[in-house]
Parts: structure tokens; sequence; C-alpha cells
């Protein structure tokens, strides 16, 4: 089985570049990554376009009608619900409805060995639980989804944010709703905030501006956070990082696990 692997972009074609070369070090399944292309900006989409034809990666353009090149951030996350709900529903329920799923955010990168179809065995999904007040649903950031045992089930799934059974949630409140329904219990990952790397303070927040890096499912992938940008309105999906001494610190990290100390994104 070849696990199927989605990612939302906006901006950084270098993002992708850095997941596919670190997926091929480290995943242990045979896969297959597919970008969706999701910017506003068409030069950035033929960058992204580029590096997928380089990379052997699935690529996929959504349909950007009826939205401004100057919509807020929050009407951004709006939209990244709506393009992870078209994701799922018009590529994996058509495409890859017997096949294991990672729905994985654009700034997040493998760092260690792992094998995806071991860690679902006899599981039907897993993600990082979100909690507000008595409602628990699960992150988009990092999802997993059997397909097969998706379908058994109900492969209506429904990833929407909003009020919750009284409580106010974000992206994936409604699978509390699934969850309840159907008494499906999710995997639960975790995540650290790590202190340090080779003597570097990653809890700087005169650096990080408060978007301090973050581990997740046992340490494996590495979030940068905030790699959209959308922490700052004047930068919203644009390339350029506005923290740049955070991008100096994100490239010694990655050349560290590519063996690569020359290594740079930009």
């Amino acid at each position: 089985m070849t696990v199927q692997i989605f990612t939302s972009v906006v901006n950084r074609p270098d993002f992708v570049e850095i997941q596919k070369k670190l997926f091929d070090k480290f995943l242990e399944d045979e896969y297959q990554f597919n970008v969706v292309d999701d910017s506003l900006d068409e030069e950035i989409s033929l960058e992204f376009k580029e590096v997928c034809e380089n990379y052997g990666i699935t690529y996929y353009r959504k349909n950007q009608e009826n939205r401004s090149r100057n919509e807020s951030r929050w009407a951004g996350a709006r939209h990244a619900t709506e393009t992870i709900q078209w994701t799922f529903d018009e590529i994996v329920k058509n495409k890859h409805s017997k096949d294991l799923i990672l729905f994985l955010d654009s700034d997040m990168f493998l760092l260690d060995d792992f094998n995806i179809t071991e860690y679902m065995k006899d599981t039907v999904i897993s993600g990082l639980p979100q909690i507000r007040g008595h409602v628990k649903y699960m992150w988009n950031g990092i999802m997993f989804f059997d397909m097969k045992k998706v379908f058994e089930i109900d492969p209506h799934l429904d990833f929407s944010d909003g009020l919750v059974d009284g409580e106010l949630t974000d992206i994936g409140g409604h699978f509390y709703y699934y969850f309840k329904k159907n008494n499906v219990i999710m995997k639960e990952t975790s995540v650290t905030y790590p202190s340090e790397f080779e003597g570097i303070d990653l809890q700087n927040e005169g650096i990080t501006k408060g978007f301090n890096f973050e581990l997740h499912l046992d340490d494996k992938f590495l979030h940068y956070r905030a790699g959209t940008n959308w922490h700052t309105q004047e930068n919203w999906k644009l390339k350029e990082d506005p923290l740049a001494k955070k991008a100096e610190i994100f490239n010694k990290i990655i050349g560290y696990f590519l063996n690569d100390s020359t290594f740079d994104h930009h």
C-alpha cells in the first residue's frame, strides 16, 4: 500500500522541497507526496509547480475564484478549512478510499525514522487533541486516516471550525461530533517545546515572536509554526519570512538532519 501525504500550500515553495527530502530520508513507507496549491500569487504557484515536477510530487491547483489578494489572515484561516475539506472530498475520497492518509502542515518536517503503516496498525484516526471545555477534537496540522476503516464506519468527515456543543473551536472542531457519533477513539499524538538545539536558545521570543518551534509525535516532526506568515498581516502569504533570525536557526536544524552543513533554503 502506498501512503498518501497531503499538504496545502500558499507560499514557501522551498518548504515543499525540504519536506520531500526529509520524507525520502526518514519515511520507511512507500509513499506519494501530494501538494494542494492554494496560493493567491500565480508567480508563487509556478514555483510550486516547478518544484513538484522536479521532485516527482503530485500537484493540484485549487480554484481561486472569488478570493482577494488582500483577504485578512482570519479569512485565510477560514479558507484553509475549506481547502482541507475540498482536498478530502474531491481527492482523498475519490482516489484514495483504501489508502493510509497523512495530512500535514506545510511547515511540518519529519526528522526521524518513521513507518506510518506500522504506526496506524489497528488505528482508524490519529492526531493531536485540542480541548475546548468538554469538547475534544483534532488539530489539523498532523492528521492520519486509515481510509478503508473510515469508509467502513462513516466517510463523511467535517473539518469545520466554529461553535461546537457550546464551545468555540478552530479548524477540526466538528470532529467532536464524528468521534462521539461513531464511537471512534482517536490515537493521540504528542507535542513538546524544545528548549535548545546545538546550544541555540529555541525559546527566545525576541526571535520567534511567540511562535516557538514545536516537536510532534514523539519528537519525530518539527513544526516551524506560522510558516504562512499569518501572524503578520503585511507579510501574509509572501515567500519571505519576517522572522529572519528564526529562519537562520531553521536552516541550521534542517542542515543538521540532512547532513548538509552548508544548507540554506533561500
